[in-house]
């Protein structure tokens, strides 16, 4: 219109026009302008959460210049969750991811700060960002964008819960911990029996095996002391590791996995955790020595936030712990709907010698024989694994103990 304005002689069109560049040249310094010396921050109360906690989330947006910000728009990814706290979050191309949008007016060296509640309702690691900062001039014309790439993790933990009605081993009562055995067995605990070696009292000689078998055989009695405690969950629901599992199974494991790995350390009893997940160095299965201490227990939450799809069978887990631990380890194995496979391989660990324990979500009636010859508990009710307090098991025995009482 300047030009126009010119060659025609029109004097108002030549202002005009030259009002059009000057505002157009003015909008495109305005809005690369704006976005220099601008400082985004996202911090969380705290990195680390439990199932059913609350974390503020602070957002800070500070104008390190003399040039206001008239409108800057802050586009902040993160996990696609509905909403946090009241503000709705809105749709993002990636799947599973979110942006929520928050858009100010920074005056000359000012701070706008911004605080969200997240509710945590799901367990994982989430991820927030990048963010995006986008800022417009006053007349709508140009806009700049510049993307930050930090971002910050939450991790959210399963929920610890006390565990009742699982009998987890006592400290040594000589004030000690053993390298191997027990002390003071039970000697109604009958768990199986193995062969016989010299220096086994003859009442704990299982007479009747031994006349079944033609050989020696001696009672399996269940220990009341052991040296540590592997727990070993698997994340199988079903016969095939590609039949996957339910969300609500795979919570409840993880949750019962949790607390029992809690109320060990809090008894002072050395734990450590296996599954049928990838670990570390590329290991096909995730085996965590026993340890005991509070950066242990972190160490074991942080694999458990992040378990989702099973990965091999349970018996392979198994297998792996009997090949690196001590007949002196007590194996509590947590499984939502153990196969016939992970009961055969659980007695096969019991004959060689360890102490074995099952915790199983539900089971199936050909395998409730072996009810006697494991110790299996249930949870009495279905686990509450969102804002539960206690898990409560039962001890389950066969239809033909039953019959015999």
């Amino acid at each position: 219109m300047l030009i126009i304005g010119a060659i025609a002689k029109v004097g108002y069109a030549s202002i005009g026009g030259a009002y059009l560049a000057a505002a157009g040249i003015l909008g495109w310094w305005y809005s690369h302008a704006c976005l220099k010396h601008i400082y985004y921050t996202r911090s969380f109360e705290r990195t680390r959460a439990f199932l059913g906690d609350s974390v503020d989330l602070k957002i800070v947006v500070e104008n390190r210049k003399p040039l206001p910000v008239i409108s800057i728009s802050c586009l902040d990814e993160v996990p696609d969750k509905g909403r946090i706290g009241s503000t709705k979050l809105e749709a993002h191309y990636k799947p599973g991811r979110a942006v929520l949008k928050n858009k100010m007016y920074i005056g000359s060296f000012q701070r706008v700060e911004r605080q969200f509640q997240i509710d945590c309702l799901s367990r994982g690691v989430f991820r927030f960002g990048p963010v995006s900062l986008r800022c417009i001039d006053p007349m709508g014309i140009e806009e700049t964008r510049i993307t930050l790439d930090g971002v910050d993790t939450l991790v959210v933990y399963p929920r610890l819960q006390s565990v009742n009605g699982l009998p987890i081993p006592r400290r040594d009562p000589s004030g000690g911990v053993p390298d191997r055995g027990w002390i003071n067995p039970d000697p109604t605990q009958v768990v199986g029996v193995k062969p016989y070696y010299n220096g086994v009292p003859l009442n704990q000689i299982a007479w009747k095996q031994t006349a079944k078998s033609g050989s020696l055989k001696a009672k399996m009695i269940m220990p009341g002391f052991h040296s540590q405690v592997m727990v070993c969950m698997s994340v199988s629901g079903g016969e095939h590791v590609w039949d996957g599992i339910d969300k609500d199974s795979l919570e409840s494991v993880v949750s019962i996995s949790a607390s029992v790995c809690n109320s060990l350390l809090n008894r002072g009893i050395p734990f450590g955790f296996a599954s049928n997940v990838p670990g570390k160095q590329r290991q096909r299965h995730l085996l965590i020595p026993p340890g005991l201490s509070m950066a242990h227990l972190r160490g074991i939450l942080d694999h458990l936030a992040n378990i989702f799809v099973p990965w091999g069978r349970f018996s392979e887990t198994l297998a792996q712990v009997s090949r690196n631990m001590p007949e002196s380890t007590e194996i509590i194995a947590v499984m939502p709907n153990p196969s016939l496979e992970d009961w055969i391989f659980l007695k096969t660990l019991q004959s060689q010698g360890y102490a074995v324990s099952a915790v199983v979500l539900g089971l199936e009636e050909e395998h409730k024989e072996f009810c006697d010859q494991v110790p299996v508990y249930r949870p009495q009710e279905a686990v509450d694994w969102l804002e539960g307090e206690v898990i409560k098991l039962e001890r389950l025995v066969s239809d033909r103990a039953l019959i015999c009482v």
